[in-house]
């Protein structure tokens, strides 16, 4: 909280408090946001304005993104820049705040996807290439394993001394 018991301008709107401050812009206008955040109390003009103009504006669209739009606004960054007004004109009732948020996050959700690819060991890919049964599947069920190929490693002299009789 800041001094004058306003809060810090990072400090989320809470729901009662964007009903309460799409009522006041009904009864008070889109003008006069002075007037609106003394009614509003803990924020200011601007948070007033800005909160009301970017998120519940009745003209704006939120609706889910589609991926034909999250396609055009990728293709309008390469060939606009980061210039999110300019953006923001091509899409019927976003914001440049909304246009500039779907593209951090697709921008994220890239960087996620590409560090999962790179962070995979590579023997996670041969694992994946590999048939999943041998093509003798039956004949590796069936064929005892070789005394001499590693994998029963042990004197036969040994079981002699076990005493099986318990």
């Amino acid at each position: 909280m800041s001094p004058v018991g306003k809060p810090h301008p990072k400090d989320k709107f809470t729901p009662s408090e964007d009903e309460k401050l799409k009522l006041l812009v009904k009864v008070l206008g889109v003008s006069n946001w002075k007037k609106v955040s003394e009614y509003m109390v803990t924020r200011n003009a601007r948070q007033c304005r800005d909160r009301y103009k970017n998120y519940l504006a009745p003209h704006l669209n939120s609706s889910p993104w589609c991926k034909e739009d999250d396609e055009k606004l990728l293709n309008l960054v390469e060939q606009h820049g980061r210039k999110w007004s300019l953006i923001a004109k091509e899409f019927t009732g976003r914001t440049d705040i909304n246009i500039k948020s779907r593209y951090a996050l697709l921008m994220r959700q890239e960087e996620r996807d590409r560090h999962k690819h790179e962070s995979e060991p590579e023997f996670v890919h041969e694992i994946e290439a590999q048939p999943l049964y041998s093509q003798n599947i039956i004949e590796d069920f069936t064929q005892p394993p070789m005394m001499d190929d590693g994998l029963i490693n042990f004197d036969y002299g040994d079981i002699q001394q076990f005493d099986f009789d318990l």
